[in-house]
């Protein structure tokens, strides 16, 4: 059995999370309600200020060497840190594509680097892999819990035996995508609550202000949860609405000694 599937089946241990959505839409400051977070920030994202509690970091992450240099210190080096912040995962992607398109000195874009034929977009999903697969240490190693970020984008779905759909999904290339869905705990939507408001023909959306962070199986997000969530979790600044399975898993791991 590998690591992954091992720690997978580990129910009481820490959180591995992708929070995805639109901007402004309150993900670091979610993130931020974990505890004792170190975050790697990426493109020049920002806490905002009123964040319940702002993350340390070294500053932002240009390259992939700061990246692995920031996660092998988590690993090794003497700290308190609980939480990994990754913001974002959309900010990984780019700087990924663009060393990859770099080392390639005739490459004009990422379908050209490598060669071609799918080389360039399966070296940069390899980098997010390595990225998976260095929080599964911090999980199993040093207990931290692992907050991905991902700006929302929209994607079309053309299953073979229904009709299509339009879903709500991570803006990364498709080969990028899984290390953040297929092997994590949780991958929550934060969703805005509208209402409509104007005439029959001519209504327009309104947001209510009210965000909920979607994290069960549905056709319009790519949301999914191992915890045994069923309904939207209503999200408050300051508060974190995982706490309660956050608790449950320390008292599991506590239990199992």
């Amino acid at each position: 059995m590998s690591l992954l599937d091992e720690a997978a089946s580990d129910e009481a241990g820490p959180l591995i999370c992708t929070i995805v959505g639109a901007a402004g839409t309150g993900k670091t400051s979610l993130a931020a309600t974990f505890p004792k977070p170190f975050m790697i920030r990426t493109q020049g994202e920002r806490v905002p200020d009123d964040a319940p509690q702002r993350p340390k970091s070294v500053g932002i992450t240009e390259t992939s060497e700061s990246l692995w240099n920031q996660l092998k210190a988590l690993l090794h080096d003497p700290h308190d840190f609980q939480t990994l912040i990754v913001d974002s995962v959309s900010g990984l992607e780019s700087m990924f594509t663009q060393e990859v398109i770099a080392s390639d000195g005739k490459a004009k874009g990422l379908n050209q680097a490598l060669g071609g034929y799918g080389a360039g977009p399966a070296a940069v999903a390899a980098m997010h892999m390595r990225v998976r697969k260095a929080v599964e240490y911090l999980k199993t190693k040093r207990s931290m819990n692992t907050v991905f970020l991902a700006h929302a984008d929209i994607t079309r779905i053309d299953p073979p035996d229904a009709e299509g759909y339009s879903q709500y999904s991570l803006r990364l290339s498709n080969k990028s995508v899984a290390p953040y869905v297929d092997s994590v705990d949780l991958v929550g939507f934060l969703k805005q609550s509208t209402i409509l408001t104007g005439e029959e023909g001519a209504k327009k959306a309104k947001t209510t202000g009210d965000i909920s962070l979607v994290t069960y199986l549905t056709p319009a997000f790519v949301s999914k949860n191992r915890l045994g969530i069923k309904e939207d979790l209503d999200v408050k600044h300051g508060e974190n609405p995982l706490a309660p399975w956050m608790v449950k898993a320390v008292a599991k791991k506590e239990e199992k000694g």
